[in-house]
Parts: C-alpha cells; sequence; structure tokens
C-alpha cells in the first residue's frame, strides 16, 4: 500500500529463514496442491497446551456465552482467511500458499515454545530461540482477525490520506504517482502482503530487541484468540492502547501456568519470577480485555467467565463525504486513528492499575 515507506524501513528487515524467498518460494512449491479451507488465526498446537482430555473451553467475551468444550481444531478460524483472491495478479501463484508458510512455521515452533516451557523461569538467554519465536509470534500478531480489520481499514483508506502519507515520508509527486499504481487490485491480497512485510520489516525485529523472561503463575492462566498482548505501561493512562513499537510490556501466556513477558529495551527484569493469585487475576485481565471475541482455557477453570470487561469501541471507517470536508493533512489523522489498535479500557473511571508494577521500574 505504501511501497516509498517499505522501501525505507527494509533496511531494518529481520534476517530469518522462514522470512527468507526461498522459504517463501517452498512454501509456494508446496501449497500447489493445497485444499484446505478451515484457517486457523491461532495456531492449534498452541490452543492444544490448554487442552484437557484434547478439549479447550471456548468462551464469548462480551456476551459471557460458554461453549461446550471443543477440540482445537474445531476453534479460532475462519475458512480461507488466508487464501489469495482469484484475480489476474495471482493467476500464476498457489492460492493458499500463506496458509502453508505459517503452518510449516508451527511445525517447528511447536518444538520451541516447549523448549521455552523447558526454560522453567527467569530470562531468556538463548538468541537462536528468541529469533525462532520473534518470527512465530511476528506472525502470530499480524495474522489475527483485528490486525486483517486495521489493516483493512488502511488499505481502503482514502486515496487523499494515502498521498499525505506518502509525501510526509519525502516522496516527490513523481514517486508518489508510481507508488499508487503498484497497488493490488484487491484489498485482501493487498492485506496478506502487508501481513508478511510488517514481520519481515518491523515486528520480529521489535520482539527480538526485547527483554524477555518466563514468569510461572500461581494460579491458572487463560488465552485468547489475539493472545499476545502489549501493554502500553505507564506513565501513560489505561486508555492508551498498546502497540509493538513501544508499549512497555508485551505479554504471551505459554500454558496455564507460564507466560512470557517482553519488555521493551530499557526495561529489565527483576524476580521473582513467579507471579502470585492477584497478579496472575490482573494478567487474566488483561488476556479477556485483548481478547476480539473469545478466550480460551482448561475445562473446568472457569475463569473469563468471571471477569467483565468493556466492550470494544466503535470503529468508524472514512467515507466519501467525511473525506471530502477534510484537508489532506486532517484526512490521513483521522485513518491512522481510525486503524490504530484500540483498548477496551476508554473510561478511565474502571480501568484497573497496570499489572505488576515491577514490570515498569528500572
Amino acid at each position: 500500500m505504501y511501497p516509498g515507506l517499505m522501501d525505507a524501513i527494509m533496511t531494518m528487515r529481520f534476517e530469518h529463514e522462514w522470512l527468507s524467498d526461498e522459504f517463501v518460494a517452498e512454501s509456494k512449491r508446496q501449497a500447489e496442491n493445497e485444499t484446505a479451507k478451515k484457517h486457523h488465526y491461532v495456531p492449534q498446537m498452541y490452543l492444544r497446551r490448554w487442552a484437557v482430555n484434547k478439549l479447550v473451553q471456548p468462551v464469548q467475551v462480551d456476551t459471557g456465552d460458554v461453549h461446550p468444550p471443543q477440540p482445537p481444531k474445531d476453534v479460532a478460524h475462519e475458512k480461507n482467511f488466508y487464501s489469495l483472491p482469484a484475480t489476474d495478479s495471482t493467476m500464476d501463484t498457489p492460492l493458499k500458499w500463506i496458509e502453508k508458510h505459517l503452518s510449516r512455521i508451527e511445525d517447528t515452533c511447536a518444538h520451541r515454545l516447549d523448549s521455552l516451557e523447558k526454560w522453567g523461569a527467569g530470562v531468556v538467554s538463548d538468541d537462536a530461540l528468541k529469533k525462532d519465536l520473534a518470527v512465530f509470534l511476528g506472525m502470530q500478531i499480524t495474522r489475527t482477525v483485528s490486525n486483517r480489520e486495521r489493516t483493512l481499514v488502511l488499505v481502503n483508506g482514502p486515496d487523499a490520506a494515502k498521498w499525505e502519507f506518502l509525501k510526509q515520508s519525502g516522496l516527490g509527486p513523481e514517486a508518489i504517482e508510481e507508488s499508487m499504481s503498484k497497488r493490488q487490485d484487491d484489498p485482501k491480497h493487498e492485506a496478506l502482503d502487508l501481513m508478511i512485510k510488517d514481520v519481515q520489516n518491523v515486528t520480529a525485529l521489535g520482539l527480538h530487541l526485547r527483554e524477555w523472561a518466563v514468569y510461572r503463575t500461581d494460579a491458572p492462566l487463560v488465552t485468547c484468540d489475539a493472545p499476545v498482548i502489549f501493554l502500553a505501561g505507564p506513565p501513560n493512562t489505561r486508555d492508551r492502547a498498546g502497540v509493538a513499537g513501544n508499549s512497555a510490556v508485551a505479554l504471551y501466556p505459554l500454558n496455564p501456568y507460564q507466560v512470557l513477558v517482553m519488555l521493551k529495551p530499557g526495561l529489565h527484569h527483576r524476580g521473582p519470577y513467579r507471579l502470585d493469585h492477584t497478579e496472575t487475576d490482573s494478567i487474566n485481565t488483561e488476556v479477556v480485555a485483548a481478547a476480539t471475541k473469545t478466550t480460551f482455557e482448561r475445562p473446568g477453570d472457569e475463569i473469563a467467565v468471571k471477569i467483565e470487561v468493556p466492550p470494544w469501541p466503535e470503529r468508524q471507517e472514512l467515507d466519501d463525504e467525511t473525506v471530502a470536508r477534510l484537508s489532506p493533512q486532517s484526512a490521513l489523522k483521522e485513518l491512522l486513528t481510525d486503524a490504530a489498535p484500540r483498548t477496551r479500557w476508554v473510561d478511565l473511571h474502571t480501568a484497573p492499575p497496570w499489572p505488576v508494577p515491577r514490570w515498569y521500574g528500572n
């Protein structure tokens, strides 16, 4: 969508086999006969870590509905979610190559997550392990339903705002014209392209640079359909949504009794590397609040149903009539605001404090 910007940040590209052109080419080769239509936006191998008798417990956050326990293969999926649209630009490309690409990475990362669990508790010093999981977690961030929705807001945004964005990036009129002409002919195709590029050029590197530690918990944890959770942290107030680049903390529940905590550069972990019941409750609240729709837990734990969080604020997309009344600068500001991550904690009177205060100090 923004080739000029993408060219500029290619210098930050995270070097990893799974993001290489060769690995992508092999995924496309293996996907030539791929027929699977059920595409999981949270990997089955991850949800199995909460399974009891091969079943997990889904809970709908906004309605409080508790579904019967289900196999991981039957939850957190959408039909053809990663399939490329059949257009002229994809005639020579296997339409399901991204699903194959994700599954190849997941197969290896199941063992990487096992290694992280065996770490027990404390700061993670294995850099090779961090690099692999930075790519995996980057993919988890960009593959979710909520991220797709935000990306499509950008893709479908007004040309006036896109033009202004490229102008502010330092491009001249001819370069802007060229960039605007390079867009894919289907919004979904463009969103899928950006999903991969975001991991290659921004997200994986940002995660890898953080200080990682595994914490054990004194009580069970839940997870959700957007399981990499960013906390902006103090001095920000709770109505500030966490974003990948500068949030103080990134959380990723590993299993019912371990959570990976990634602190931004400049912050450092301080023991104990065990979260008590109150701290664990605060993490579960953040997980439930981060869920787009659904949480997952062990059958019988009955955690999410007891946690009440506000509904998501509505996202307003710019329409042509509104854009016509705005300057290009104002249109760009509105577009970026509409596409930014949101938080349920817009009412500061009901918002909880930031969890685990020792994570935010030096």
